[in-house]
């Protein structure tokens, strides 16, 4: 395979071949054939093109999710066996006017749905719930053929410009557009992962992500390129070292694309001690053939991780020591994230593929209630993130589906507000009085910051208003790809610290970490990240302080973050060679393929947010100092 990527002459021969195919149907003339792509729960091909016709070889494409049609071809999606949840197939960026745009459904499903492409260019499809299932189908006009000195044939049509589905739209020879197209090929293609770990990959310190050499146009009838020429280079960061000083306890990150020797579905919770940045324990649960890990939490004595299966509907429950299964409990589709309420430790887990957020009892995990997110009639919501405040009265849930924020009182379980927000809202973050929480709207790059009783958001002017977005691309010209300070695009998960000075916020098509200052809700920093930057949380530093644990899906590292100077303290490699390695005290399976990688899910042991910090056992607390005890003022605040 190596030798046909790089070889360009074999590239060409193919790549003919599909122009001949494509030629023989004019750019006015209907379509033979449907394109079909299917979902799956595989890393890289989530939705994976099948048949023979406009799929593009993996051979030449360096992916499996790539489609080169001619004009009013139909894209077919079909979810089915191959997926054991439900998704969406929306339309993420298309050729600017072109018709049937965009493409979207009222609600995550199963079966088939499709969509007829009839102008050339490029679209690309994606998921709401699972932001990183990509497919792009090309689709193009015959008789647009590369120019020299560019190899001959084809030149195949990206259109005069794209638009997003948020509305942003930029010239398809724009930086944006450039970072978009490197993007896909990186997420659909697992070799283009970001492998640090020395036994597997002879030169960790290289990475860079290989595109097709084949010729692509562009804004402008003679501006062509070779799409291998849009590659990505090295990321700028630090090395693979971890920090000086310990942290307390460990953390656990789900390694949610490590396959292991005894299961179908991908996925593992990988735990690091802090205290020697060594990973000790690696849980894949082969018993339940755990799928696709996504968050954690804990109990209140830290003895229990509560773990979603993203892409089934489970919440699994096994223990911390021993890492053996406790529990598998169905609770819906999706279900992304999970908390615990901190005067009832009672579990809520978010299904993003429905309507709500599911409260679960302590001890047996005996359903509770069904905490429902939008009001009778809406759309489903389909929430991703959530948060819960420092007393147990308030949660809050970003809804990828409604574009918007539902604050919900907890006692009663009603809906309190709904607050619009930006596109395809992911992750939420709190302050620890509850003033104010903090929105990622991964397809605006925006963060919202809205009040939860009186006014608190920061307004740039002074005082203080009800709500304010922050733009993370302020700083970023889409088209030239100056940048002129911090920047952070597709945003995910976003903390706020526990001591509430920071929010801190891992970027995925940027690769950056971003910092706010909550006192004036202003971005104030930038730090380096690997590729896929995803998963944030926060940690006790020995004698005092916090890190901030930073996971990447395409990578297997982990970033720690010292708050008290904005730096990168060190990073750690989530990936071991055996089983069987000195050190790893606890694993159920062997990791095989993709080791380390997938990393979201962040969970610190032991939980050091106010309200849950306090109701540690003494083992844990005694460990910690009189600011990690108390790390912010209880505030009697006062909700509407």
């Amino acid at each position: 395979m190596k030798k046909l990527c790089r070889s360009q002459s074999a590239i060409g021969v193919i790549a003919v071949l599909v122009w001949s195919l494509l030629g023989s149907v004019s750019a006015g003339q209907a379509a033979d054939g449907v394109v079909n792509f299917i979902a799956t729960d595989e890393p890289g091909p989530w939705f994976k093109c099948v048949g023979d016709y406009g799929c593009i070889p993996k051979s030449v494409a360096l992916t499996e999710s790539l489609a080169i049609v001619p004009p009013n071809t139909k894209v077919r999606i079909t979810i089915g066996t191959e997926t054991n949840t439900v998704h969406t197939f929306t339309s993420l960026v298309y050729p600017t006017g072109a018709r049937n745009m965009p493409f979207d459904q009222k609600a995550a499903f199963n079966g088939n749905r499709s969509v007829t492409l009839q102008d050339p260019g490029l679209y690309v499809f994606v998921c709401k719930l699972h932001p990183f299932m990509l497919a792009a189908t090309i689709v193009d006009n015959p008789t647009t053929v590369a120019q020299p000195p560019l190899p001959a044939g084809p030149a195949y049509d990206l259109g005069e410009s794209i638009t997003l589905v948020n509305g942003i739209t930029v010239p398809t020879n724009s930086d944006l557009a450039s970072r978009l197209v490197r993007a896909f090929f990186l997420i659909t293609n697992p070799t283009n992962y970001q492998n640090h770990n020395s036994l597997t990959n002879p030169t960790p310190g290289k990475w860079n992500v290989t595109l097709p050499g084949v010729v692509v146009q562009r804004t402008g009838a003679n501006d062509q390129v070779l799409l291998s020429a849009l590659n990505i280079v090295n990321a700028d960061l630090p090395s693979l070292s971890p920090p000086t000083t310990a942290g307390i306890g460990e953390v656990w990150i789900d390694t949610e694309f490590e396959k292991t020797a005894k299961k179908a579905k991908p996925g593992t919770a990988t735990a690091l001690d802090t205290s020697t940045w060594k990973v000790t324990k690696k849980v894949a649960l082969p018993e339940i053939n755990m799928n696709n890990p996504h968050n954690m939490w804990t109990n209140r004595d830290q003895t229990r991780i509560y773990q979603t299966q993203w892409f089934d509907n489970k919440l699994t429950v096994f223990n911390r020591i021993t890492g053996s299964m406790i529990k598998n409990i169905p609770v819906g589709e999706a279900p992304a994230h999970v908390m615990t309420r901190v005067d009832t430790d009672q579990v809520h887990v978010s299904l993003n593929g429905e309507d709500a957020v599911i409260e679960l009892n302590p001890g047996r995990m005996e359903f509770s209630r069904r905490i429902f997110t939008q009001y009778p009639g809406d759309l489903p919501a389909q929430p991703h993130a959530h948060w819960m405040s420092f007393d147990g009265k308030t949660m809050v849930t970003p809804n990828s589906n409604t574009n918007d924020s539902t604050r919900i009182d907890l006692v009663s379980g009603r809906i309190k507000a709904k607050t619009e927000t930006g596109t395809l809202p992911i992750a939420t973050g709190m302050m620890p009085d509850a003033s104010k929480y903090y929105v990622s709207n991964y397809l605006d790059s925006t963060i919202t910051c809205i009040s939860i009783g009186h006014p608190a958001c920061k307004a740039d002017g002074g005082g203080v208003v009800r709500t304010k977005d922050i733009n993370l691309l302020a700083n970023y010209n889409a088209v030239t790809g100056a940048i002129t300070g911090p920047v952070g695009a597709l945003p995910i998960q976003t903390p706020v610290s526990p001591d509430g000075k920071f929010v801190v916020t891992a970027n995925t098509l940027t690769g950056t970490i971003t910092i706010i200052d909550t006192a004036t809700d202003k971005l104030v920093a930038m730090l380096a990240c690997s590729a896929g930057c995803h998963g944030v949380n926060f940690g006790a530093k020995k004698d005092g302080g916090y890190y901030a644990y930073v996971s990447s899906k395409f990578s297997n590292d982990l970033i720690i973050v010292d708050l008290s100077t904005k730096t990168i303290a060190g990073r750690v490699l989530l990936a071991v060679a055996d089983a069987d390695v000195p050190g790893l005290r606890v694993h159920d399976d062997t990791p095989t393929l993709y080791q380390g990688m997938g990393g979201q899910g962040v969970l610190p042991i032991p939980l050091v947010y106010n309200g849950w910090v306090q109701n540690l056992p003494r083992f844990w607390k005694s460990q910690l100092t009189e600011a990690q005890r108390h790390p912010f003022p209880q505030d009697e605040h006062e909700h509407d």
